[in-house]
Formats: structure tokens, C-alpha cells, sequence
């Protein structure tokens, strides 16, 4: 057995152990970030991680997204991604940001439903944009979000720039200035998650006109996205990441559905592979540690989610 999968089972059995509600401070395992020593170089100097909540895997080969499309063809992909169970937005987004599904992190949309034992310096379970700060304070980061639940995915004073900007997927006087902070700031990692196409699939469906109208829209900010690294100068020093929490079927989700479950994955940029189709088996919560190998990070041990190595030339 490897000795990162020991130390995960010792994090996890402590989890057990000590994670309820109402855990005294004796019993909490404080986690500190390691400060990496000099290796091999990093894999890219830039992220941009897009999400669209709500973007089922079923809908891309039908929808309008020339710039997705694109990068598909030019990166690294899968339509057989998973979500975690429910299939809804909170278990989804804290899975990605938490590099692990939420009975192993500990956190619901109405709060935790266990305390982990595992706590970094925020107090929070490690997430993405903690072991960005703890491991490499000289990177600079960027959380711009629609729905107000992800504010919990970044502690407080983790991130360089946090941001909600409610109505993001309506506002395109928003979405061009977060275009002209990418080219004017030159983030290391930036994340940007809209709450559409979700509001579109519950009041108009699932796979309507307007679904697939709202996924060409959402296509167009990505091309003014792509386009803000391009001319920052550093399109070439960068990777790109587009996903989603969950899909949908007519006008809901939340159950264990092929339309509802498999969400779109793509990888696009420096040193990564182009054309190739990524392996499965590929869950959500592997996009963090996928960063994480990009910047040559150490994930932390109570991660459960892989690296997908094998996207990297």
C-alpha cells in the first residue's frame, strides 16, 4: 500500500472517530499547508476554471459553443465526468472545492452535518484556494461567483479577490469586466462559476431551446475569457478548465440519472494533451487535485479525489 493511502486512511479514521457535531478543540487534527521544496517545474503558471451550474454532458454535442468545442478538440476531455449524489449544487461545488465528496468534508447547504476533524488554519476542512495560500502565497487568486452558497467554498482571506456578482450570467458589463481583470491582473488562478444554464433548465427545461440558447451565451463569455488571456500575454503560460455541479431532466435534478449525473470535463491549454479523451473512471472532486499537479502542489491526505495525470504531455 502506498504511504499516501496510509495516511489518508489514519486522516479518515480520525474523521470518524472525532467528526460530529459539538468536536472539543483537543480532539480536532490541525492541518498545516507544506511548503513545497523545489521541483520539477510547474506544468502551467495560470488556471481559469470555468463552471456553468446546471451543464449536462448530453447537451454538448447538440449545443452552440464553438470556444468549448474548440478546446476540445485542442485539449484533453470527457462527457462521462461525475457528479456526487444528490445530484444538486452544494454536495457538487464543495465536492470540486473541497477535493472530496461531502461525507468525507463535512459540509451542507444548511451547514455542517459534521464538524471535520481535519481543520486548516481558516478552521475550514482544506479546500483549493487554502492550499494555494498555504503552499504558494506568491500565486495570486480569484473567486468571481453567482449563487451566494459559494462563498463558503473560500474562507475568508484565502483568495487575493473574492467576488459575488449576483445575476452574473445576465450582467455582460460584469462578465467583460472580469474579462479586463484577467488581462489587466494576470491571475495564477482564477475562478469563475456562473448559476446558469440551471436557472434556465428549471423554468424552461432541460434540454429546450432556450437550455441550449443560454449554453451559447455562456460560450460567448468564454470566448471573451480566452480572449482577455490572450491579449494579457500569457495565453501560452495557461490552462483552462470548464465543468459543472450536476445536469438535469426537464426541469429538475437531483437523482442518479445518466442526463442528471454525467457533466461535461475539459482541459485545455499548456502541456496538455490535445485530442485525447479522458479515461474514466473521472468524478468531480478529481478537478481539484488535477490543480494542484499543475502548480506542483502537495494535496493534502484527506483528499480523496486523483490527479488526472495522465491528461499532461
Amino acid at each position: 500500500m502506498k504511504k499516501s493511502a496510509v495516511i489518508l486512511i489514519l486522516f479518515l479514521a480520525a474523521c470518524t472517530s472525532a467528526g460530529v457535531v459539538g468536536d472539543k478543540p483537543e480532539n480536532i487534527i490541525p492541518y498545516e499547508y507544506p511548503v513545497p521544496a523545489p521541483s520539477k517545474e510547474a506544468a502551467a503558471r495560470h488556471v481559469v476554471l470555468i463552471g456553468f451550474d446546471g451543464w449536462g454532458a448530453y447537451s454538448l454535442p447538440r449545443a452552440d459553443m464553438p470556444t468549448v468545442k474548440g478546446m476540445i478538440a485542442g485539449g484533453a476531455s470527457t462527457l462521462k465526468a461525475k457528479s456526487v449524489l444528490p445530484t444538486n449544487s452544494w454536495p457538487n461545488w464543495s465536492a470540486l472545492f473541497f477535493g472530496a465528496p461531502p461525507e468525507v468534508h463535512g459540509y451542507r447547504e444548511e451547514g455542517p452535518f459534521f464538524e471535520s476533524a481535519v481543520r486548516d488554519k481558516y478552521g475550514f476542512f482544506p479546500g483549493l484556494f487554502a492550499m494555494v495560500a498555504g503552499e504558494r502565497p506568491e500565486l495570486s487568486t480569484a473567486f468571481f461567483y453567482e449563487w451566494s452558497g459559494m462563498g463558503h467554498f473560500c474562507p475568508p482571506g484565502a483568495a487575493g479577490l473574492v467576488e459575488h456578482i449576483p445575476d452574473l450570467a445576465a450582467d455582460k458589463t460584469a462578465v467583460e469586466r472580469i474579462a479586463e481583470y484577467l488581462r489587466e491582473t494576470k491571475p495564477n488562478l482564477a475562478v469563475i462559476i456562473f448559476d446558469e444554464p440551471d436557472h434556465t433548465g428549471h423554468s424552461h427545461r432541460h434540454g429546450s431551446p432556450a437550455y441550449y440558447g443560454k449554453l451559447k451565451e455562456l460560450d460567448s463569455y468564454a470566448a471573451l475569457f480566452e480572449q482577455a488571456v490572450r491579449d494579457g500575454g500569457y495565453y501560452e503560460d495557461t490552462v483552462f478548465i470548464f465543468t459543472a455541479d450536476h445536469g438535469g431532466f426537464l426541469w429538475g435534478h437531483g437523482f442518479n440519472t445518466p442526463s442528471q449525473r454525467q457533466i461535461p470535463l475539459i482541459i485545455f491549454g499548456k502541456n496538455i494533451k490535445k485530442g485525447f479523451t479522458i479515461p474514466g473512471p473521472v468524478v468531480i472532486y478529481d478537478i481539484a487535485p488535477t490543480i494542484a499537479e499543475i502548480f506542483q502542489l502537495t494535496v493534502p491526505p484527506v483528499w480523496t479525489g486523483k490527479a488526472l495525470t495522465e491528461v499532461f504531455e
